[in-house]
């Protein structure tokens, strides 16, 4: 998850203190969630989907394809 928020942000051409903001969570939140070192409480989950206009599956990276790609990079 850490790797999709991190991709999703630099995509949409955005800084962790405006994604932050449009979460109302704090700037080292988000750059927790980026490092891996902490994950966003469950009710956070759907807003970074909408925020992102991604399903939950994509944002945990565990939609078909993008599972689909892991296998086949580790086999």
């Amino acid at each position: 998850m850490a790797e999709n928020i991190r991709e999703m942000r630099k995509a949409r051409g955005i800084t962790q203190t405006e994604l932050a903001q449009s979460l109302s969570v704090t700037p080292q939140s988000v750059s927790r969630w980026e490092n891996g070192q902490a994950y966003p409480d469950m009710e956070l989950i759907p807003k970074i989907a909408q925020f992102f206009d991604i399903s939950t599956d994509i944002l945990f990276g565990t939609d078909s394809e993008t599972l689909g790609n892991k296998l086949n990079a580790h086999y």
